[in-house]
């Protein structure tokens, strides 16, 4: 997040100009400027001596989260949100991982901490902090935010950073950076999309995944405009865009398809300001591509980016309908490799693991080991580190990348099994199907299953049930007949608040259904 000083230049050229929507809330620079010092001011006089500073919030999106995690920045203490909606077991793991010395939650999140095993933190080396409410002998944010300013000093310990991955199909890794590379992303990204401080961004993406402090800090670090979304509903959003003058935002699938199908959408391409829309985490198919373009206009971008990588690829309007599928060619700073199980290089066309070299790449994990290849890829720049990743794709002879499936967490490959199996492929093939409102492809490798598919979808109604069945095996049959394929209708495709297909909790909630059918 922005740290005191360059919130203060801004609040210097454009005292008056909104900084912070949050519902009735609206905050200017000046008053932005104000409460961070006060925060950092209290927040510095109440900090635990002794280990190295951490903070970690379990919060809501809201303005007074922006402005503690502003004060932790000015302070040089790096800020790290956890998904509230994890279980208690996932939350207790990632804070094992990063032992916090600030932790800041809201009392409707309290309870999950608590559930994790944490229930007095109130200790001389863990500091409390409650964004509303109140609890005895905790500092709150209305009490730091009543101290006086004051300048205060960072403290004195090395830069790092700390972010956790998603964990939606096991345990959320903490991806640690000793660098900061924000100012060569500003630039790129102003580079080529001219954002600038007329811009208003809706931050609908919760604050505590990378990419939504990432995405704000951008527009506040230009002296732009923030706007806080309630998650995910369709008329709000549409109404925010118009209201507010929405120029940028970030939504997940789930998020966009969410707002570009509630009737409110209709004409906001002729009545909003909206001028670039960014979306990744999944695929996007051909309907929702087609409907944003409808509704929104050409404004609709699809980014590949992974917590460890930063920003892979970015794929504009125009060619999202020209190379449909596909997640963009290398951004700015970044090269893309598809390797085989030794970590050789692959030519174009032929599928493997993604290897990424970029100035993002993270540093190491908290509890777990990276893979570093030093490849050279043919590019005159010479040999260079590429971490290999997760994802498994195909790069085409323009140096497109197709990602065709994730061979970590439940869906993972063996290097013995057979790997032409394009799961974003078939899971693309069958968004298109008329009688498929959603779905996932799941590839398993389990005692009762083998090395299988499981293939959960959501029909657009009971009575294309039958039919959507049908034709959701003939394509999988038609697409991957070198594996069985289990297919069952679903109420729903469980999301998380980023967009992430919650894969451990759906095949829990399907494999006894499956192993019935075969039984």
């Amino acid at each position: 997040m922005l740290k005191l000083a360059d919130i203060r230049r801004n609040a210097a050229r454009r005292p008056d100009d909104t900084a912070i929507v949050d519902g009735p809330v609206r905050l200017t620079w000046q008053e932005f400027e104000d409460r961070t010092a006060r925060v950092t001011a209290g927040l510095h006089a109440v900090l635990p001596p002794g280990r190295p500073a951490r903070a970690a919030f379990v919060a809501e999106n809201s303005w007074q989260l922006v402005v503690v995690m502003a004060a932790c920045a000015s302070l040089g203490i790096p800020c790290v949100g956890l998904d509230y909606t994890a279980s208690p077991e996932a939350t207790a793991r990632a804070l094992e991982q990063l032992r916090p010395t600030v932790l800041i939650s809201t009392t409707r999140c309290r309870p999950l901490l608590e559930n994790a095993g944490v229930p007095d933190l109130d200790r001389d080396d863990v500091l409390t902090v409650h964004l509303d409410g109140s609890t005895e002998g905790a500092p709150t944010y209305a009490s730091l935010a009543a101290t006086g300013p004051r300048e205060v000093k960072p403290v004195e310990q090395p830069f790092a950073t700390y972010c956790f991955t998603s964990g939606t199909s096991g345990t959320p890794k903490m991806v640690i950076r000793n660098f900061s590379f924000e100012e060569r992303r500003l630039t790129a990204l102003v580079d080529q999309f001219a954002f600038g401080p007329d811009d208003v961004h809706l931050v609908t993406v919760p604050l505590y995944h990378s990419s939504g402090p990432g995405w704000a800090r951008v527009f506040l670090a230009l002296g732009g405009r923030i706007v806080l979304c309630p998650e995910g509903d369709g008329a709000d959003m549409a109404r925010l865009i118009r209201t507010e003058g929405v120029t940028t935002s970030l939504m997940v699938p789930p998020v966009l398809a969410s707002l570009v199908s509630h009737p409110d959408s209709q004409d906001l391409a002729a009545t909003s300001r909206l001028r670039f829309v960014l979306s990744g985490g999944r695929q996007l198919n051909r309907w929702l591509i087609g409907r944003a373009w409808e509704r929104l206009g050409p404004v609709l971008h699809l980014y590949y980016g992974t917590t460890e990588t930063g920003l892979n690829t970015l794929i504009t309007p125009d060619e999202l309908h020209t190379v449909p599928g596909r997640a963009g060619r290398a951004w700015e700073g970044s090269t893309l490799a598809v390797v085989d199980s030794q970590g050789h290089l692959l030519p174009p066309g032929v599928r493997g693991r993604v290897a990424i070299a970029s100035y993002q790449l993270m540093d190491d994990y908290a509890n777990a080991q990276p893979v570093f290849l030093d490849l050279d890829p043919g590019d005159g720049d010479g040999p260079r580190r590429f971490l290999l990743t997760g994802d498994s794709g195909v790069l085409d002879a323009q140096g497109h990348l197709e990602l065709t499936g994730r061979t970590d967490g439940v869906s993972k490959v063996d290097e013995t099994a057979p790997l032409d199996v394009n799961v974003f492929g078939l899971e693309y093939d069958l968004m298109d199907l008329p009688c498929v409102r959603d779905t996932v492809v799941l590839r398993v490798d389990l005692p009762t299953l083998g090395d299988a598919l499981v293939v959960p979808f959501v029909p657009v109604s009971a009575e294309r049930e039958p039919g959507g069945r049908r034709a959701v095996r003939a394509a999988c049959a038609g697409r991957v007949p070198c594996l069985p394929a289990h297919v069952l209708s679903v109420a729903s495709i469980p999301y998380s608040p980023t967009g992430k297909v919650r894969a451990a909790e759906l095949l829990e909630q399907v494999l006894p259904r499956v192993l019935a059918a075969e039984g």
